[in-house]
C-alpha cells in the first residue's frame, strides 16, 4: 500500500472544513510578541448601579486595535471523532477588509490558501487542484452558527462582538476571579442559573479580567442544544496592549469540534501583500 505522506493526510480531513474553523479561530496581533506574560489580577468593580456601562466601556477601551499584522502559528485541530490533526498557518490581515490565510501540514508543502473579504471566502486548493467561492450564508450552515467579517476579526483578536444584530449587554455578574458581561437581563439571568429554558433566545456572554481584556466568550443557543466558545491565555504586552498567545475555540453541538492556536510569530506592518493566483488548470467547485 502507498504511504500517504502529511499533505496527503491533510487532504483527507476536508482542507475547506479545516478553513473554515480556523477563519473563525483566532490568528491575530499587532507588533512583535514580547516575552512576558501578565498575570490577570481580579476584577476590581462591584455590581452597583451603571455597573454594566462601566465595564462594557472599559472593555471597550481596552479593545485589541491594529491596521496591518503577520502572524503564524501552529493550529491543533480535532474533528468530531476525536481525530487530532496539526497544521501550520501563515496569516496577514488589514483591518476591517481582509484577511489572508495559507495552511501547511507540519513539515510539508503549502495545501491551501484562502482569502476572506466582508462578502465571501475563497479557497485555493492545491492538493485537489482547484478552488472555490463561499458566501458566508454557506460558512454559517456548515459551523450550524451565523458568520460575517465582523464576527471573524473580533474572536481573531480577542475583542467584543454582536452575535444578534442589534443585541447589547444588558447584566453584570461575578464569577471569582472574573466579571462576566452577558446579553440576559438580571431577571432572566438569575433563571439561567436555576435551570435551562428552551424558549430562551440564544445568549452571549463574556468573561472579563482584571485588565478588562475578554478571557472567554461563549454564545449559547439553549432551543437547538448548542453552544460555540473562545477561551484566551497567556496574555502578553505587545505595543502597550494585551494581546493573548494561545486561544482555544469550542464548537459544540452533539459531539464538540476543537481547536487550539498558539502563535509562533506575530509582527505589525504599514502594508502587506496578499498572493493569490488562481492557476488556469485548477477547476472551481
Amino acid at each position: 500500500m502507498k504511504k500517504l505522506t502529511a499533505r496527503h493526510r491533510f487532504a483527507a480531513v476536508q482542507p475547506f472544513a479545516l478553513l473554515v474553523v480556523a477563519i473563525l479561530l483566532l490568528l491575530g496581533s499587532s507588533c512583535k510578541v514580547a516575552k512576558p506574560t501578565v498575570a490577570a489580577p481580579p476584577p476590581t468593580v462591584t455590581a452597583r448601579g451603571a455597573i454594566v456601562n462601566e465595564v462594557f466601556d472599559s472593555v471597550l477601551s481596552k479593545q485589541f486595535d491594529f491596521e496591518w499584522l503577520s502572524a503564524k502559528a501552529q493550529v491543533d485541530y480535532t474533528d468530531k471523532s476525536g481525530e487530532t490533526n496539526s497544521f501550520d498557518i501563515n496569516l496577514r490581515m488589514r483591518k476591517d477588509s481582509v484577511i489572508w490565510i495559507s495552511i501547511t501540514p507540519l513539515l510539508g508543502i503549502e495545501a491551501a490558501r484562502v482569502l476572506i473579504d466582508r462578502d465571501s471566502v475563497v479557497l485555493l486548493d492545491r492538493v485537489h487542484k482547484e478552488w472555490k467561492v463561499r458566501s458566508y450564508d454557506y460558512l454559517g450552515d456548515m459551523l450550524r452558527t451565523p458568520i460575517d467579517f465582523e464576527m471573524i476579526q473580533a474572536v481573531v483578536l480577542g475583542n467584543y462582538f454582536s452575535y444578534q444584530r442589534n443585541e447589547r449587554i444588558r447584566s453584570y455578574y461575578e464569577e471569582q476571579p472574573y466579571a462576566i458581561l452577558s446579553t440576559l437581563n438580571k431577571r432572566q439571568a438569575r433563571r439561567a442559573m436555576e435551570e435551562k429554558d428552551p424558549s430562551r433566545t440564544v445568549i452571549q456572554d463574556f468573561w472579563i479580567d482584571g485588565n478588562y481584556r475578554i478571557v472567554k466568550s461563549k454564545i449559547t443557543d439553549e432551543k437547538l442544544d448548542r453552544w460555540v466558545e473562545a477561551s484566551y491565555t497567556q496574555f502578553t504586552a505587545v505595543n502597550g496592549r494585551l494581546f493573548p498567545l494561545n486561544i482555544v475555540v469550542t464548537f459544540f453541538s452533539s459531539t464538540p469540534v476543537i481547536m487550539k492556536v498558539s502563535y509562533l510569530k506575530v509582527t505589525s506592518e504599514e502594508s502587506l501583500t496578499l498572493p493569490f493566483t488562481i492557476p488556469e488548470k485548477y477547476e472551481r467547485k
